[in-house]
């Protein structure tokens, strides 16, 4: 053995192999390495961006969708679903000659209007009006259905029905009922002052 570590061709050869192999491992360590591990995070980096960019894709794709959506509502809000005028009381007022002509074309006797002070729920503002009628019970149910499906929308808030007196004599007809009627309706964004 000592034979073989004293021959100076074969201890530089062994030197020659070892520093190689040190030489190939430093480059490993220091190069290769580097860049396999650089590789595995660049690839699930890829793959954190592709799932991103699926749920972008997903939210573009709904594009058509929303924009659907938006002309509806512009629509709704152009339309004659709310009351509109240039101020308040240009809507009270519209809303009580409303209320007059569709109580009367029902049939029934407008005997009082009387405006109700505006108010806001849930960022909606709301104008209304408190009207009493009188007539047959028929007239008074057709006035009631006129008002709540009239456009623009108008919603009866609160109701008080009474009925007069039978007719003297014995007559039979059909009683006459007076109703106090709370009527309101939400006025269009942008049109109060």
């Amino acid at each position: 053995m000592k034979g073989i570590v004293s021959d100076p061709r074969l201890r530089l050869r062994m030197l020659f192999v070892v520093g190689n192999l040190a030489a190939g491992a430093a480059i490993v360590s220091i190069g290769v390495l580097p860049l396999f591990e650089m590789f595995a995070e660049r690839e699930t980096r890829i793959e954190q961006q592709s799932k991103q960019l699926g749920r972008l894709q997903a939210i573009v794709n709904q594009t058509a969708r929303v924009d659907a959506v938006e002309a509806q509502t512009k629509a709704q809000m152009q339309g004659a679903e709310f009351l509109a005028g240039a101020s308040e009381n240009v809507v009270s007022a519209d809303l009580q000659t409303n209320l007059k002509a569709l109580t009367q074309a029902a049939g029934a006797s407008l005997l009082t209007v009387q405006a109700l002070p505006p108010k806001t729920v849930d960022h909606l503002r709301y104008s209304g009006a408190r009207i009493e009628i009188s007539g047959s019970l028929q007239s008074i149910l057709k006035a009631v259905y006129a008002i709540e499906a009239s456009t623009p929308y108008l919603f009866i808030s609160a109701a008080t029905l009474k009925s007069t007196q039978a007719q003297p004599g014995g007559v039979s007809e059909e009683p006459v009922v007076q109703a106090q009627l709370d009527v309101v309706g939400a006025m269009q964004a942008g049109k109060q002052p």
